[in-house]
């Protein structure tokens, strides 16, 4: 039972486990914990002390069907810590009248509180492109911030932490929105959804930290105006419905012009009261718009997954090639099981630096159903496909 037998067909599999092993541990952990890493670095940075020095900012507001949580978030904005000139521009699109009333109650306390709307007879354009747009031609500064209706901006040092990048000279800063579930919301796959979240922030922030960003956050975006016409806007991506945040910044993004952002007081949180119906449609959004970006990160995470893969099936085969003998069984499992635990405890430090929910357990079986998750919502967009292009 505890004869060590040697075959080509055990030799090769475990070969398939060592590989796969350091593949999942020099490459996947190098990337997952790099976010963790950046958002310490980020906390640890002091802010710039002279307030003339942070440039004036133009904040969007995107707002669509959340009257409700507008006003809260409009408060939280002009609260923030930050002597230089801002304004505030909420584009209106749809709720006209909620939202209009939101502003009217609040524009004699804030004068630099204004509204534009887009035109409810744009139905063949993008009404998130337009909006974004309006939005950029209605400000006044160089420096313009993107955010939307349903976000809660917790901290003071927001601004500041998202334009300190605009002092040396950068162009584009990429933050982070985490998507909370609300207290009492039916989600019976919140903790899958919480691991996907994380899953897909990695991917674009570990690649930006490396110096290779190809996407952005909607939710939590800044750029130069200069650099949105420059580009001539969204044009290049008008036949998408979606893309004003991925396709935009894989666009005009590189690494001499683009910073992260990932301080605990940047990380703003996204408040959807149907957040299972909000995280289906991202995903389907997401993955058909996804073809128009130029990176290779999917390629890389989509590796690692077949590495995990690869080293759950060479443990299975590995047992029953090498019965009776129960070496080999026990040489694979002590090398999955610390592979899995290392991977463990690095998803929980950056799902908490993230403010996401701290999984464990979990962590090894959502990595294992992660690719068909993501397969079986490729299929799902495939037949929705109409709906992602603006023509519809």
């Amino acid at each position: 039972m505890f004869e060590i037998v040697i075959t080509p067909a055990i030799i090769t599999l475990f070969s398939i486990i060592v590989i796969s092993t350091i593949y999942l541990l020099t490459g996947f952990r190098h990337y997952v914990s790099s976010v963790s890493k950046r958002v310490t670095i980020d906390d640890g940075t002091s802010l710039p002390s002279d307030e003339s020095d942070y440039p004036s900012v133009s904040i969007i507001i995107y707002s669509e069907d959340d009257a409700e949580n507008l006003e809260p978030l409009i408060h939280q904005i002009f609260e923030q810590d930050y002597k230089s000139q801002f304004e505030v521009i909420v584009v209106n699109d749809g709720a006209v009248s909620a939202t209009k009333d939101v502003i009217a109650k609040l524009d004699r306390t804030y004068p630099n509180l204004y509204m534009t709307f887009t035109p409810l007879q744009s139905r063949s354009l993008s009404r998130k492109k337009l909006a974004i747009t309006l939005g950029i031609k209605a400000s006044r500064y160089e420096t313009v911030i993107l955010t939307s209706g349903n976000c809660c901006i917790e901290s003071k040092t927001w601004l500041k932490s998202m334009t300190r990048h605009f002092i040396q000279g950068k162009e584009i800063v990429i933050g982070y929105a985490t998507s909370l579930i609300p207290e009492g919301a039916p989600n019976p796959w919140k903790r899958l959804h919480a691991f996907d979240q994380v899953r897909t922030a990695v991917e674009y922030l570990s690649w930006a930290i490396a110096g290779h960003p190809y996407r952005g956050n909607c939710y939590n975006l800044a750029y130069r105006r200069s650099v949105f016409f420059k580009n001539k806007g969204f044009s290049r991506a008008l036949h998408l419905k979606y893309g004003d945040d991925d396709v935009f910044i894989n666009e005009v993004s590189n690494s001499a012009n683009t910073a992260i952002e990932l301080s605990t007081a940047s990380i703003v949180e996204v408040h959807d009261p149907y957040p299972q119906i909000a995280h289906r449609n991202a995903k389907i959004r997401y993955n058909y718009t996804a073809k128009s970006l130029r990176t290779s990160a999917r390629r890389f995470f989509g590796s690692c997954s077949l590495a995990w893969w690869a080293l759950l099936g060479s443990t299975i085969a590995i047992s029953i090639v090498g019965f009776p003998s129960l070496i080999p069984l026990i040489a694979s499992c002590v090398i999955l099981l610390t592979t899995a635990i290392i991977l463990m405890f690095t998803w929980r430090k950056t799902s908490r630096a993230l403010g996401s929910r701290p999984l464990f357990v979990t962590v090894p079986w959502f990595m294992t159903y992660e690719p068909i998750y993501n397969f079986y919502y490729r299929i799902k967009g495939f037949f929705k496909r109409a709906g992602n292009l603006s023509w519809n």
